[in-house]
């Protein structure tokens, strides 16, 4: 069981705070001069291209453990154990192409069917928001620098992605859509700090999902072939991305052996 201690719910209260006001914000961010030049959605998705790739597809096989122990007791089959962790990302990421899909296609009829669409992209968007700050203590408890990045890199993807929801509907999204979407983070925050904790299983299975989801997300809202698409931009948050992941994992193992060392001596 991953248990919230007092010191993790600070932290986690505080990124969570940071993402609520990165999405109640992002309307003025976007007409900031450097979030407003051509290029900053391919920059975003490079950054969350690499944390997916770097850290969220390796920590799929860190979670393989304890969703492979459950399955083992159910499933005689040892393949589809190993493989189930990745299953439920395939699946995060299945969802959120099939609701993308219709909601794309709903947009195209008549303006009821494009409100329709719009409340399933707000409902959809609020789970994959819940989820986020759901799993966002473990993180932490995990790796309070990853949980950081994490939290940057998934502001910069919401900034991206709330621009899309108001060029979908801007009268709903701006009256109450975006404060829905804000609400959920709080919501997923609250019922982590509710229970007190969670257990690992339940954790790596939102985890799993939510990879595939946000992998899916980035490809679509950040890195599709759009008119402000810019390779240039996408290598240089690439760039940023591995470098900072490479920094943090490169100094957690310096400190790691020194620790060691001093136990030794």
């Amino acid at each position: 069981t991953v248990t919230i201690s007092g010191g993790i719910l600070i932290y986690a209260v505080v990124f969570t705070a940071l993402l609520v006001l990165l999405h109640l914000a992002a309307p003025w961010l976007r007409r900031v001069s450097l979030m407003a030049r051509p290029g900053f959605a391919s920059f975003s998705g490079g950054f969350a291209a690499a944390f997916v790739f770097l850290h969220m597809l390796p920590g799929l096989i860190e979670s393989k453990d304890s969703i492979g122990a459950v399955l083992h007791s159910r499933l005689a089959e040892p393949h589809l154990v190993d493989t189930g962790v990745f299953l439920l990302a395939l699946l995060g990421f299945t969802i959120f192409f099939g609701l993308r899909r219709w909601c794309r296609q709903e947009s195209r009829k008549d303006r009821k069917n494009v409100h329709r669409s719009f409340l399933v992209s707000i409902g959809s968007f609020s789970v994959y928001n819940a989820v986020i700050t759901f799993t966002l203590a473990e993180r932490i408890a995990l790796d309070l620098f990853t949980a950081a990045i994490f939290t940057l890199a998934i502001g910069l993807h919401m900034i991206i992605i709330d621009a899309e929801l108001e060029a979908h509907d801007a009268t709903h999204f701006n009256r109450w859509g975006r404060y829905v979407l804000s609400a959920s983070l709080v919501f997923g925050l609250g019922i982590g700090a509710a229970l007190g904790g969670h257990s690992v299983f339940a954790a790596a299975v939102l985890s799993s999902v939510l990879a595939g989801a946000l992998l899916l997300n980035v490809f679509h809202y950040e890195l599709s072939e759009v008119s402000d698409a810019r390779f240039g931009s996408f290598l240089c948050g690439i760039g940023c991305g591995t470098s900072i992941l490479l920094l943090v994992i490169v100094l957690e193992s310096q400190i790691r052996i020194s620790e060691a060392l001093g136990v030794i001596l």
